[in-house]
């Protein structure tokens, strides 16, 4: 038996029984569910290996740094820029060149 030790993981605490054992740096155990099904997760997902993993720090991890916070509003910045109407510019739908019907498009019957 072993009991899912990883914070964030659905069945953290609970115990399952090991199935069995895949080889590798960090092996997979096979377990058993409570509804009976098998499933794999990380060894070191359990107390396998002996301790448990560190407890993540209190209260929600940010979700954004300051860093990523400005690169935001330096792009949302640069973005109103290109899309702000220019005095100079003429509109960039086709409606505005001489000859266009500004009606809305209606299809051709075959």
């Amino acid at each position: 038996m072993v009991t899912i030790t990883h914070p964030f993981h659905p069945l953290h605490g609970q115990q399952a029984e090991v199935i069995r054992v895949r080889r590798g740096l960090d092996p997979d155990l096979i377990i058993r569910l409570p509804d009976g099904c098998h499933a794999a997760i990380a060894a070191s997902s359990t107390d396998y290996a002996g301790a448990a993993p560190e407890e993540p720090p209190p209260g929600p991890p940010p979700l954004l740094d300051l860093h990523g916070l400005w690169q935001i509003v330096q792009l949302l910045d640069h973005l109103q820029k290109e899309t702000a109407p220019h005095p100079t510019r003429a509109p960039r739908h086709a409606s505005w060149r001489e000859g266009r019907n500004d009606a809305p498009f209606q299809p051709t019957q075959r």
